[in-house]
């Protein structure tokens, strides 16, 4: 990405900020990217981009408006722009002039024309993108305060499965004979209308099972906030930590505020801090819940960096119990953050053959990418 595309980007985000437009940066790098290829040569189809590609929803569109002409004021002429955003006033005239119509290209500007002549600009990360990328172990009370608030954004997502019941559909895959028979009562017998039926889909489960041990406590906490978050915005979510035993927290989730579900976790966990039997608790979510459809044709989502303090070899056999049960498992280990990381603990290296996704899950970012490894299969 060229620097005067990444320039208008991060001006573009700053202006929204300022305007109470939460886009995020994530839009903010789509939208640079789709600049870099789309190459816009008019200011309405610039206007058209930056609206797919940063406008989180239509209730911001004043505000969408009021900060896209800040940004652009010293890119594109003022009064032409004024026109192309449903003639929001511009910062330099309060109406645009008669003589200039809607479709009059704008007037010639080195800075637009020519790349290599733009003013250099040295890229600096935000706030935010500095907070994505920092280390959840390292992070100092402020920073833990505003993580809280960018937990509450991260992507939830729901997969669907086809349940095996069926549902009255005007074009199923399938004749729905007795449905017909009811339509056809209205028109003296005859079968005028045809009604099928369908499968129906249901969301999977979703489990999250947190190591709270020692070594995996500020981990562990933003897990369980992201846990909080996916069982309110979707169904059928679960979530259990463990350490020495297992304990269910989901109506601990549900119910405390997010400022206050930490220490409503810590009253509700016994065991916090301590020692790791990852297969005991395996052991026991496979006989208690799994196996009672718990986590039955679900996603389940396991953080733990692997350090058993049993015989490894009981965390391969309830992994393999686990995976018969289970449409998918993704595991989030913090130690993939090191470029040298090898799974050579013992749990890590008995789990390993049954997970689906690895991912490291020691940033925001990093857990953001727990809903793409919901979505897709491949190990990361």
């Amino acid at each position: 990405m060229s620097l005067y595309v990444a320039r208008f980007a991060a001006t573009f985000d700053r202006a929204l900020a300022a305007r109470g437009v939460d886009a995020g940066t994530r839009r903010a790098v789509a939208f640079g990217a789709l600049l870099e290829r789309a190459r816009p040569a008019e200011p309405e189809a610039l206007y058209w981009l930056a609206r797919v590609s940063m406008l989180p929803s239509i209730a911001d569109l004043d505000g969408f408006h009021a900060a896209f002409v800040d940004a652009v004021n010293s890119f594109v002429d003022a009064d032409t722009l004024a026109k192309l955003v449903h003639n929001v006033p511009s910062p330099k005239r309060e109406a645009p002039p008669e003589s200039r119509t809607r479709r009059d290209p704008p007037p010639p500007s080195d800075e637009v024309a020519d790349d290599s002549e733009a003013v250099p600009f040295v890229a600096m990360a935000s706030p935010d993108e500095r907070l994505a990328d920092r280390d959840l172990a390292e992070m100092d009370d402020a920073e833990r305060t505003r993580a809280i608030h960018a937990l509450e954004r991260l992507r939830v997502v729901v997969e669907l499965r086809r349940s095996r019941r069926r549902r009255v559909a005007a074009r199923g895959d399938r004749l729905d004979l007795r449905a017909t028979m009811r339509v056809a009562a209205r028109t003296a017998g005859e079968l005028v209308r045809r009604r099928g039926s369908a499968r129906r889909e249901r969301p999977r489960p979703l489990v999250f099972l947190c190591d709270v041990s020692g070594s995996m406590g500020p981990y562990a906490r933003a897990l369980l906030q992201y846990a909080r978050v996916a069982s309110l915005a979707r169904p059928r979510v679960r979530a259990f930590a463990f350490a020495t035993r297992l304990t269910e927290v989901t109506s601990v989730a549900r119910r405390s505020p997010a400022r206050a579900v930490m220490s409503a976790f810590a009253d509700a966990l016994a065991d916090y801090g301590g020692g790791t039997r990852i297969a005991a608790a395996l052991a026991e979510f496979n006989d208690r819940y799994a196996q009672r459809g718990a986590a039955r044709g679900g996603t389940v989502v396991i953080l733990s960096d692997g350090w058993e303090r049993e015989d490894p070899q009981g965390v391969g056999t309830e992994m393999a119990r686990l995976r018969r049960l289970t449409h998918k498992i993704v595991w989030v280990n913090p130690q993939k953050k090191h470029a040298a990381f090898e799974p050579l603990a013992g749990g890590m290296a008995a789990a390993l053959p049954f997970v689906d996704a690895l991912i490291s899950g020691h940033n925001l970012r990093s857990l953001d990418a727990i809903a793409d490894a919901i979505e897709n299969t491949v190990t990361t």
